[in-house]
């Protein structure tokens, strides 16, 4: 149990620091994306309003001793500042096409970018007129399309290296998550060693606690018991010798059910521990073994037993767990009286199932079931000869088998315990 909790702890863990980092991440790259999109959508709306970028004015050839101006600049209108500087006119290639009505280039500037790619803008013009969207990306290119008067001007941003730069980011944040993701799974394997021994200990301690005292109460129940069939020896039959005699044989199976829990935590059966078990034949002997007491309390025992079917596992623990389903369920069968056990054979597993009536049932304690020492209160009393430690046994057998034992309380009042081995 420890083994699964640890186990459950790591998985946890690695999970939830995954998550947060792809958030984190994916957050810091859809900001980067977002905000090349918004600040190329301003480039294209300056673009767009001036026909291309404005300039303030050309400055003429001056005088070598004017050092307070340079020759030739173009000063960038302030009034036209965004989110860019006096050289994004000088980085930004860019084309600018003009469709007639007819959807015909008849202009276009196409001074900003190479000479060699006019063909491939021509094509991608092409593409644009037809897209739904007025903005939008193609290939590298980041568009705007807008009406005019004379039919439409498209306007594409080349956005290569801004693309590339934010790609190259993404494949460095999936290195950083998987190289962080691996670190801290070793650095948890190794440390919950540590984290999970005091626990492991413990445990370990109650264990021996509890096969020890259940050895020494062996003696004086037996002693119990043997005085007390001496005195009736003597003294014939009475109620409470009776009553003595009845607790003594409960406490007995109390402390037998105790240690054989106890041996089960973390006990994991290897391969060459298990046998074949042709489970159909044990579950039809038990389901007659137990005939007998379920129609002296009049419960009609109905079965659906798939023949031939065989777990690997060992014979006694498998006799063990389906005696508690079926010994459980005719305990906490309601005045309906009816038991039904199936067998069956699912993809590579081997399912019984054992279901009951059971009315008026809190679907809150459901969940506790396979509690040690737990019983509702409206239903699984020690009236009922139970102990809460059976359910327990059953699960620890069938975890031991690396399988999955369930409960379900239906809509109609039926409660089903399904063991999958």
């Amino acid at each position: 149990m420890l083994r699964q909790l640890k186990v459950r702890f790591i998985l946890l863990a690695i999970i939830s620091m995954t998550v947060t980092l792809i958030v984190a991440f994916t957050a810091v790259n859809i900001n980067l994306r977002v905000r090349l999109a918004n600040r190329t959508d301003e480039i294209i709306d300056v673009l767009h309003e001036n026909g291309g970028f404005p300039l303030f004015n050309i400055q003429s050839l001056i005088s070598d001793t004017d050092t307070d101006n340079n020759v030739g600049i173009f000063e960038f209108d302030k009034s036209y500042k965004r989110n860019f500087h006096d050289e994004t006119p000088y980085q930004t290639r860019y084309y600018i096409a003009y469709l007639d009505e007819s959807e015909t280039i008849f202009n276009a500037d196409y001074s900003h970018i190479a000479i060699a790619n006019i063909d491939m803008i021509i094509n991608q013009v092409c593409e644009i007129k037809e897209e739904p969207r007025d903005r939008g990306y193609i290939d590298t290119f980041r568009y705007g399309r807008f009406e005019t008067d004379n039919g439409m001007m498209i306007i594409g941003v080349d956005c290569k290296t801004d693309l590339s730069t934010v790609n190259t980011l993404l494949t460095i944040t999936l290195v950083t998550i998987i190289f962080c993701v691996v670190i801290v799974m070793l650095l948890l394997i190794i440390l919950s060693r540590k984290i999970i021994k005091p626990f492991e200990e413990n445990r370990e301690k109650q264990r021996r606690f509890i096969t020890d005292a259940g050895h020494e109460l062996k003696t004086p129940i037996a002693i119990i018991q043997s005085n007390t069939e001496v005195m009736e020896m003597i003294d014939g039959e009475n109620k409470w010798l009776t009553n003595i005699k009845q607790q003594t044989v409960r406490m007995n199976n109390l402390v037998k059910g105790l240690i054989e829990l106890s041996k089960m935590d973390e006990q994991i059966l290897s391969e060459k521990e298990k046998q074949k078990i042709i489970l159909s034949e044990i579950v039809y002997n038990s389901v007659e073994s137990f005939r007998v007491p379920a129609e002296s309390k009049g419960i009609s025992l109905k079965t659906d037993i798939t023949p031939n079917v065989y777990v690997m596992g060992d014979l006694e623990d498998i006799v063990r767990l389906v005696g508690i389903l079926l010994d459980n369920a005719i305990k906490y069968t309601d005045d309906r009286k009816e038991i039904i056990v199936k067998l069956f054979g699912k993809s590579k597993k081997v399912v019984l199932t054992v279901e009951n009536t059971c009315k008026d049932l809190d679907r809150q304690s459901v969940k506790k079931f396979f509690d040690r020492f737990y019983r509702s209160d409206s239903s699984r009393n020690s009236s009922t000869g139970g102990y809460g430690i059976g359910l327990s046994m059953a699960q620890a057998i069938v975890q031991n088998h690396k399988g999955k034992l369930s409960v379900h309380y239906t809509e109609d009042e039926r409660i089903i315990f399904t063991a999958e081995l």
